[in-house]
């Protein structure tokens, strides 16, 4: 008896003018072969600029989710129930690129229902006061359909009954899942969602030189990002940082750790170096209230 491979899909939900620009960010995973690419349109029609490699869906919008982007927001966690897919990566129509290939999906979520990358500022608190440290985007989620089924239609149901914003998807996701679903969340590397803006500095967000080692960018300004950065590649991150050397000497008491004539103004455990891709700085800036 042969076992067919699992069903692996990413999505996106769109409308208005972004339905026609889905070549800028959303075909950028057509890069991994394994995936199918699946766009829901809500309009009354398919759009004009179709991508080769991308099926595309029409559904009509739904009014009752208080605006368009509501409307795309959460029911593009519900549309993958239709595609008969064992599992599904949803993200956002026009910020997020993939820029080098991922693993296999279920190699991501290594047994859990959902993975997710931390937001850029991951700690918050929660209605009722709750606090997270690890607070998650919802721009780019992994997902077993079948076993998601539940926690994605209460993160809709949550979504129907409070509005807060136009943008509150993130905040339903996170408080459903922080209501009782931790045990069963992947909490990935941000290298799989990286909120990081290139050679520029925005208050309350980090910044870096080139997004080598990055896999998915998203960004509101990715596009022109990976334009400045020219190159993206799967490089080390020693090699991004010559200066960087191994401890000359283990890690002991500094009392009784060999002299040495060189100053260093910084000592990094090589193997917590080893494990990073990129090196970046933080604006000086403190974040928002």
């Amino acid at each position: 008896m042969t076992i067919r491979p699992p069903r692996q899909i990413v999505t996106t939900t769109v409308f208005g003018s972004h339905a026609e620009q889905l070549d800028r960010t959303f075909s950028s995973f057509r890069i991994n072969p394994f995936l199918e690419l699946h766009a829901f349109i809500l309009a009354s029609e398919l759009p004009v600029n179709q991508v080769p490699g991308i099926h595309y869906h029409l559904r009509e919008p739904d009014p009752t989710y208080s605006t368009a982007i509501r409307d795309a927001d959460f029911r593009r966690w519900l549309f993958i129930d239709e595609l008969d897919a064992d599992y599904a990566l949803v993200v956002d129509g026009h910020d997020v690129l993939c820029l080098q290939p991922i693993p296999e999906i279920p190699k991501l979520l290594k047994g859990g229902i959902l993975g997710a990358v931390v937001e850029h500022a991951g700690g918050r608190y929660l209605e009722g006061g709750f606090y997270t440290g690890n607070f998650f985007n919802a721009g780019v989620t992994f997902w077993d359909v079948r076993a998601s089924r539940e926690l994605r239609q209460s993160i809709i149901q949550r979504g129907r009954s409070h509005y807060r914003n136009d943008v509150d998807d993130q905040l339903s996701l996170n408080e459903v899942v922080h209501a009782g679903w931790l045990d069963h969340i992947t909490i990935l590397p941000t290298t799989y969602n990286y909120r990081c803006y290139v050679k520029r500095r925005m208050r309350g967000w980090a910044t870096t030189h080139c997004l080598d080692g990055i896999r998915i960018y998203h960004t509101d300004e990715c596009d022109e990002a990976k334009k400045a950065d020219a190159s993206s590649s799967s490089a080390a991150y020693l090699s991004l940082t010559p200066g960087l050397r191994p401890h000359e000497h283990p890690s002991t008491n500094s009392k009784t750790r060999p002299a040495t004539t060189e100053k260093t103004s910084r000592q990094i455990n090589p193997f917590t170096a080893l494990s990073l891709p990129i090196l970046f700085h933080t604006t000086s800036h403190e974040l928002d209230d």
